[in-house]
């Protein structure tokens, strides 16, 4: 009796979640490698977790608030750039991680076999070591705040792990999608970190949703990282006022990104090989 077959054609929609748990032994290898990789011959090393954002936010304080004076909802603008710094770098990473599946892995498929979808959930795992990381000083900010200011954790704080999971999906679905791209047309990689950054200015990291005029608010709430960034902000600070049908309509279209995703990598996974 065999313990797997490969078969000349799969189903639509054979995930292969099944096999992720007989490899979460190797899914933990790889995100510690990414871990130790990222931090080896750094003055600093694992401190520049806490240091890249918090020198980000500071930077956006200054330039943002003190030079071109955009509202912060009368937040103080360290505490309402760093959320939106955080989730913005947990996409980010997310995002870059996945999309480079068979660009920065090619010499490990190429002499193994194991579920190529190991690598991405590995990298999507690396990240949010880091983000809760960042949220664990975020919450120490915000508590010296409090001392000072009337702020205040409401209810929506239970939608925080709806808002990770929309940032972490979101990108895991894009990631999936360009990474079959990428494997084949390497420039592509290229553009894509130009759009990637100027992408962050469709997303309310820098700025408040109330300027957004009233006649474009329908497309800016499109996008899944605006109710994921401002049901943290409403849940920690009270405002901007707070709907949850943006939060659903984000939940449901990045639900369907996923399956695409999934279904795209599958479909490709082997085939890309022969391209790279």
């Amino acid at each position: 009796m065999w313990d797997w077959e490969v078969k000349t054609k799969q189903p639509w929609f054979r995930f292969g979640i099944r096999e992720l748990f007989h490899y979460k032994d190797l899914i933990l290898r790889f995100s510690k490698r990414d871990l130790l990789a990222s931090y080896q011959q750094t003055l600093i090393g694992p401190l520049w977790v806490i240091v890249q954002p918090l020198l980000t936010t500071l930077t956006y304080v200054l330039i943002f608030s003190r030079v071109a004076r955009i509202s912060t909802d009368n937040v103080p603008p360290l505490l309402f750039y760093l959320p939106g710094v955080i989730l913005w770098n947990y996409f980010s990473e997310c995002l870059n991680g996945t999309m480079g599946t068979f660009q920065y892995n090619t010499h490990i498929f190429s002499k193994v076999f194991f579920p190529r979808l190991t690598v991405p959930v590995s990298q999507v795992l690396t990240s949010s070591f880091r983000m809760m990381i960042q949220l664990l000083v975020f919450v120490a900010i915000y508590g010296i705040y409090m001392l000072n200011y009337d702020l205040g954790v409401n209810r929506a704080v239970v939608l925080l792990p709806v808002s990770l999971l929309l940032c972490a999906g979101f990108a895991f679905g894009a990631g999936l999608i360009i990474s079959i791209a990428t494997a084949k047309y390497r420039d592509l990689d290229t553009v894509l970190q130009f759009v990637l950054r100027l992408f962050m200015f469709a997303a309310p990291v820098v700025y408040p949703s109330t300027i957004i005029p009233e006649e474009w608010k329908w497309l800016f709430w499109l996008n899944p990282l605006t109710p994921a960034i401002e049901t943290i902000r409403y849940a920690f600070f009270g405002s901007p006022a707070f709907s949850l049908l943006p939060l659903l309509v984000s939940v449901f279209s990045v639900g369907i990104l996923l399956v695409i995703g999934l279904v795209i990598f599958k479909r490709n996974e082997v085939r890309v090989m022969d391209t790279i």
